[in-house]
């Protein structure tokens, strides 16, 4: 299974947010520039986090990105599914129309339970344990916001 580049970028938000010192507010440009992504992709993926209760957002100068008590307990399982829109794991239409095998197809059935264990896989894993100091540390040193561990 792959998890699309909005997913990435909304896992990485959250595992930066969390490793964050407490209470410190984080712009979306600062997120942006610690994750590697253009800041309108991460601006879409705060707003989706948002969206998800698992960010909280102060507007204004002072302003910025704090990771919710929510976004302390989701799971990348959890997370994944509320961020995938797909309703098929494959695509059974074309340009001339719908697969002839389309007709009670199991394979269907089949890729839509792996990826239901692809996610329960996950379940178990709590986004905010993941960022370890020692990888997080020069993060927040480029960002001059705390210093190395």
């Amino acid at each position: 299974m792959r998890i699309n580049a909005f997913a990435d970028v909304c896992l990485r938000a959250v595992m930066l947010l969390a490793s964050a010192p407490p209470g410190e507010l984080l712009t979306s440009r600062d997120i942006a520039d610690a994750i590697g992504t253009p800041y309108n992709h991460v601006s879409k993926a705060i707003a989706r986090l948002r969206d998800l209760g698992l960010v909280d957002i102060t507007r204004g100068r002072s302003g910025g990105v704090l990771l919710s008590a929510a976004g302390r307990r989701a799971t990348v399982g959890w997370v994944l599914r509320q961020l995938d829109d797909r309703t098929d794991v494959v695509d059974c239409e074309s340009a001339t129309g719908g697969c002839p095998l389309n007709h009670r197809c199991s394979l269907r059935a089949a890729l839509r339970r792996a990826r239901e264990a692809f996610y329960s896989e996950l379940d178990d894993l709590v986004i905010a344990e993941l960022p370890k100091p020692q990888q997080m540390g020069p993060v927040f040193v480029t960002l001059h916001t705390r210093q190395s561990a």
